[in-house]
């Protein structure tokens, strides 16, 4: 099985150099239900950053320091906060005005933060509609503590979808590209975006060409995700 990751993710930094050669594409893992020991061999495979949906199971998995950052992908509910800011890295999904409130009056120190963005405007997924985006940003000076460095988006699952439905997803990228260089373009000191993370197993080489600086892989890189985790 380890032998397995390994290949899987150098068979992924393959893709990224093809595609996107020497712009340096951060590769992060996506460790929901995997264990620990998954994630240490995709970081000696060469994976930049270690993703995490649950604060709890996070904890479980990661009360030692991993060998890159550890990000928290997943919805933060606001009575996690405490934990997440210890435990994590990077906040890669704040969803609302009031994450990001609890966040900063949490906070005694700056951390690096992402805007998610809710890009197929799906009612079952959390994030910022594409025209709420930058009203948010203007916002977000007031919270000192935050420093927004770049956007997270969720699209439609793109798997076992017909031609035009894919065809969709990868228009919606484009937009997302689009919005994120407009957002730098603004200018704010406390939201250089800098980073655009979109793309997943199912899509990461449409999100590569449409401009995403990092690609979320789960099952690309360790198989089909078992029913239950081993912690």
């Amino acid at each position: 099985m380890y032998e397995l990751i390994r290949d899987n993710v150098q068979r992924v930094l393959a893709i990224i150099e093809n595609l996107r050669p020497g712009e340096g594409v951060k590769l992060m893992a996506v460790t929901k239900t995997r264990t620990r020991r998954e994630a240490e061999i995709a970081i000696e495979a060469g994976v930049n950053l270690v993703g995490e949906n649950k604060v709890q199971e996070a904890m479980a998995k990661y009360r030692d320091k991993l060998a890159v950052p550890l990000h928290m992908i997943g919805h933060l509910q606001t009575n996690k906060v405490k934990y997440a800011i210890d435990l994590f890295d990077g906040i890669d999904s704040i969803d609302s005005e009031r994450v990001a409130e609890a966040l900063n009056r949490r906070l005694n120190r700056t951390m690096p933060v992402m805007l998610e963005v809710n890009a197929g405007r799906e009612e079952t997924k959390t994030g910022l509609m594409f025209e709420h985006v930058r009203p948010f940003l203007a916002k977000a000076e007031q919270w000192h503590n935050l420093l927004f460095v770049g956007m997270m988006a969720l699209f439609p699952a793109s798997a076992d979808k017909d031609i035009e439905e894919n065809k969709k997803n990868r228009d919606l990228m484009k937009e997302t590209g689009e919005l994120w260089r407009m957002s730098q373009k603004e200018g704010f000191p406390w939201a250089p975006l800098n980073e655009l993370s979109m793309g997943m197993s199912e899509d990461f080489e449409w999100a590569l060409e449409a401009g995403s600086t990092m690609i979320r892989l789960g099952t690309a890189l360790f198989g089909a995700r078992p029913k239950t985790g081993v912690l």
